[in-house]
This record gives C-alpha cells, structure tokens and sequence, in this order.
C-alpha cells in the first residue's frame, strides 16, 4: 500500500501517526510524509495514496476535502478526551464549555467521515460509537523499537516523574508533594526530577518545564524510580498505560496509581500499585531496597521487550488494508458546495 499521513504536532503524535508508519514502512508499505515537519500535509503529498492516516488534525478541512474529491480513504485517530480535562489542566478553558463542545464536535465529524476510527481505549471508542461512528478500532500506545535508551550512571536515587500540565489534578488528590517531601526527609541520598508539572518541593529537587520529547528517554535513564500517579476521574480513565512502558524500557522500576490504562499492572511488569493514601509506603520501599530496584528492573526490561510498535504491526496494517479496500469498492464522492 501507499501510506499517508498527517497529524497534530505533539508529542503523542509519535505514538500514534510517527511510530506506526515506521512500522509500515518496515512491513515493506510505502509512506508519503509531509514535508511540514509539525505534521501539516500538502494536498500534492498526498494524491496517489491508498489511505492517509490523520492523527488529531482537524484544522486542514481543505486538505480533508481534497482527499474525499479524489476517494482517497482515510483512518482517523484520536487518543485524548479532551470534553473530560480537569480542571486543574490549563487547557481547561479550550477543552470545555461551548467551545470544548465545538472542537468534539469537529472531531466526531472528521471520525464519522473516516473508514476507520482508532484510538487508545475502549472508554473513548465507546464515546465515539455513541457520537454516531460506525467503526472503531482500539490499538494501544507501544513503544519504538529504534529509540536508543543510554544508561546513565549517577550517585543517589533519583525519583522521576513525566508529567503533562493536567497531572496537577493528580498530584493535588493524592497530595503527591507530601509523600515526596517525607521521603527525602527521611532519605538524604534521594533527589526528585519533574518534568512538566511543578510540585514545588523544598530540597533536592529539580523541574524542567519542558523537555523535547527524543531526549526524554536520556532524562528516564537517569531515573532510579519513575512514578505514574492517577487520580480516579473520567480524563484519566481514557488514558494509556505509555508512561510506565516508557519508564521499563529503560529498566525504571515503577509506582503508580491502579486506576485506568495501570489496573491490573504490577510486578510483572516492573512496578508496584500504590492506593492515593500509600505513596509514601510504596516510595520508601523502593528507595530502602537496591535488590528490591533491581529485581523489578529486570521485570521492567523483560516486559518492554514485547511491548513496542512492532507487536502491533500487524493490526494497524489491518485497519489501513480495510479502509484501502472499501475505497475500491466505492466511487469517488462528490462533495456539494
């Protein structure tokens, strides 16, 4: 097949529009970029495509028209409920209200156009199928397979935490900062690193507001305990269980919340559940315990081995080849004006 794709810049996009044409590419699927590095397709780029993958993007309704002049399919993916953001996310004002109303609106008229809907989620493809989309198809997020993970020695114990701006619901809940502060106070060997969301800590503390996300798996490997707090609301129940893949891959052991995409995780898969009131119980194990890190590491390792993109190759091809198909069969559909 001939592949193209657009998508939202951000940096899920890797995990839903980047990472998955590599995958086709490396099935031997020919894949039309877009030469706008943020994801923006030229309509040129994609004539002669079988199917053209969007990811998110909803504001290049020519580029959308074009395709359905020429019957060109495409799969549409959207992984964020942005109608259920908290509160506390500063995109709040954006997401809810009218205008959070307008823009789930766009999104559900785009899916409805799509051959194929995917998302992250049996919650959100649920609210699709009760917009009115027909197909849907949920495919997880999974890791690249290529991406170079460097150890990175260091003295002390490093707990870290990869965290977009609607986290601070979670760490307010689960008075995240607390837990924290309590355990370096008890542990002077320990230092805590914050990315995204600023939990303001009183010592030994680090928070970089942003880091280009090719350079966050260095940041992870200089983590000895990465951490996944959830609190328990409808924004995080659509989420993905990424983050705590991202931290085994690199052999993090982990703590998070057993609350969405992380229910059911645990050991296994190199970490532990910690309830909102056992933050600190679950930290100071881990930071009492060098076997303890390292039995779960190995854990860590082990699981990421089977969880990149490649594993689930197979069943994004499937959705492409299904909308590639069905625009065989069908003519070209006239737009009106």
């Amino acid at each position: 097949m001939r592949l193209g794709v657009a998508w939202m810049d951000c940096q899920n996009a890797y995990y839903r529009a980047v990472d998955p044409m590599r995958a086709m590419e490396r099935r031997g699927h020919e894949v039309s970029w877009p030469s706008d590095r943020r994801g923006y397709a030229d309509v040129r780029e994609l004539d002669g495509c079988d199917v053209v993958h969007v990811y998110r993007r909803i504001s290049q309704p020519d580029v959308l028209e074009h395709l359905k002049q020429r019957g060109i399919p495409i799969t549409y993916d959207n992984d964020d409920d942005s109608s259920a953001t908290p509160k506390q996310s500063p995109e709040y004002r954006n997401r809810r209200g009218l205008q959070g109303a307008s823009r789930f609106a766009a999104q559900i008229k785009v899916a409805r156009t799509a051959s194929v809907c995917t998302t992250t989620s049996e919650v959100l493809a649920d609210k699709y199928r009760a917009a009115g989309v027909e197909r849907v198809e949920v495919i997880g997020n999974y890791l690249n397979p290529d991406t170079e993970r460097p150890a990175n020695r260091h003295a002390g114990i490093v707990i870290g935490w990869i965290a977009a701006l609607e986290h601070r619901a979670d760490a307010a809940h689960i008075r995240l900062a607390e837990a924290l502060e309590a355990v370096l106070a008890k542990h002077p060997e320990v230092r805590v690193e914050c990315i995204g969301v600023n939990l303001g800590l009183s010592q030994r503390y680090r928070h970089d507001e942003f880091v280009d996300f090719k350079l966050l798996p260095r940041r992870i490997a200089g983590f000895d305990v990465g951490i996944a707090p959830l609190t328990d609301i409808p924004f995080n129940r659509s989420r993905s269980d990424i983050k705590v893949k991202e931290y085994a891959a690199s052999g993090v052991p982990w703590v998070a919340s057993p609350v969405g995409p992380y229910a059911g995780l645990g050991e296994d898969q190199g970490g532990i559940l910690a309830p909102d009131d056992g933050w600190f119980e679950a930290l100071d194990r881990l930071v009492s315990s060098r076997k303890e890190r390292k039995r779960l590491a190995r854990k860590a390792r082990k699981w990421a081995k089977g969880q990149t993109i490649d594993a689930v190759a197979e069943r994004w091809e499937r959705v492409f080849a299904e909308a590639a198909s069905g625009a065989a069969r069908a003519p070209a559909v006239a737009v009106s004006k």
